[in-house]
């Protein structure tokens, strides 16, 4: 059996809108359906970038802010656009710090894009150095992540 393309971006928004969706992945489907074509009337495909940022908006425009009890932590970090290499002390500060913003929630969601293409560029091809430092910053992540969520909070991490 065959998983689903948009797996993870339909439990993103489980996780985000968790309130409206009540945990089921049809209605997060409908939901994604509706960002996937505004974001189509908007102009061309963002990816998983665009999808983040889409989701980032239509939760603020819903009012899932801090002050409710059922709001749900979001944050997204870009590989690509870090200013130093995904395996750097730089980009892992930048985590730290995104994790320190959706500590507070009791379900929260930790998007990470862009990392296989940080380490491995377009064009290129995977050498056992390039897959070997891949899978170590992957799995400093998971780790970290693992160590920074509270024992009862539910963190996803998402690497697209």
């Amino acid at each position: 059996m065959s998983a689903h393309p948009d797996l993870p971006a339909l439990h993103l928004l489980n996780t985000v809108f968790a309130g409206v969706t009540g945990q089921d992945l049809y209605f997060a489907e409908q939901l994604k359906a509706g960002i996937d074509q505004a974001l189509a009337d908007a102009g061309p495909a963002l990816g998983a970038a665009g999808f983040a940022a889409a989701v980032q908006e239509l939760q603020r425009r819903l009012g899932c802010d801090d002050d409710n009890d059922n709001a749900c932590g979001f944050a997204h970090w870009d590989a690509a656009q870090s200013p130093a290499a995904p395996d750097s002390l730089w980009s892992r500060q930048q985590v730290v710090d995104l994790l320190k913003r959706i500590a507070p929630y009791g379900e929260a969601t930790l998007l990470i894009t862009n990392l296989r293409s940080a380490f491995c560029p377009p064009g290129c091809r995977w050498t056992r150095r390039r897959l070997s430092a891949y899978s170590e910053a992957l799995d400093y992540l998971l780790e970290l992540a693992a160590s920074r969520a509270r024992r009862h909070a539910n963190l996803r991490v998402m690497v697209m």
